[in-house]
């Protein structure tokens, strides 16, 4: 399958029981999360079969549940958003779990006001990419975030998804532009870092 196949064509590609379609629109997706997956996990030991092992438990909930997808122009996003849930599963089990050292200043952020927001929480990662999803971000800061910092994507490859996306061409350099303002915006938020050593200290 093209690599340049938009959202919606693979979407409805994976719904095609049995077709030779299908079965590539898979391999397409296949290593589209496989990257994602592997770049949550590449600290972990032996990253690659657990990389796998994820990667192909995502895709049995995504053919699973394709019809919870509302929205087939964003369809990448979708199944991203799945395979990292399942990664963060993978991450609660006991062998996996590690705490991580962060620099602390004095800047919070208030979407973690409520201790019952942590609860639940164990890897560090998920808890950075809840704050992404709550924060005071749009959609589209998110995903410029969320691609760079979890999924490791460049800036033009980020630059290319917000243009097909948005039919308006975006350039490198206003990802670049975006992203600092994403940043400069959960430094100026008032508990994050508050709640990160609470967490973090014994």
């Amino acid at each position: 399958m093209d690599e340049t196949v938009d959202d919606r064509t693979l979407y409805f590609a994976c719904q095609q029981e049995g077709t030779d379609a299908q079965a590539e629109a898979f391999q397409h997706l296949w290593a589209y999360l496989y990257r994602i997956a592997y770049a949550m996990l590449r600290t972990q030991r032996d990253p690659t079969p657990l990389a796998s092992d994820c990667t192909q438990k995502a895709l049995i909930k995504i053919h699973r549940s394709l019809e919870q997808c509302r929205n087939p122009d964003v369809f990448r996003d979708w199944a991203a958003q799945v395979t990292r849930r399942v990664v963060l599963d993978e991450l609660r089990k006991p062998e996996h779990r590690r705490v991580l050292a962060i620099d602390i200043d004095d800047e919070h952020a208030p979407w973690l006001a409520s201790q019952e927001q942590l609860n639940g929480v164990i890897d560090i990662r998920e808890l950075l990419y809840d704050l992404i999803l709550h924060g005071p971000l749009s959609e589209r800061s998110q995903r410029v975030v969320i691609g760079r910092y979890f999924d490791e994507q460049t800036d033009e490859v980020l630059a290319r998804a917000e243009t097909e996306r948005t039919s308006q061409e975006i350039r490198p350099s206003h990802i670049q532009v975006t992203r600092a303002k994403n940043l400069a915006a959960l430094r100026r938020d008032p508990a994050l870092m508050e709640r990160l050593r609470e967490l973090l200290e014994p």
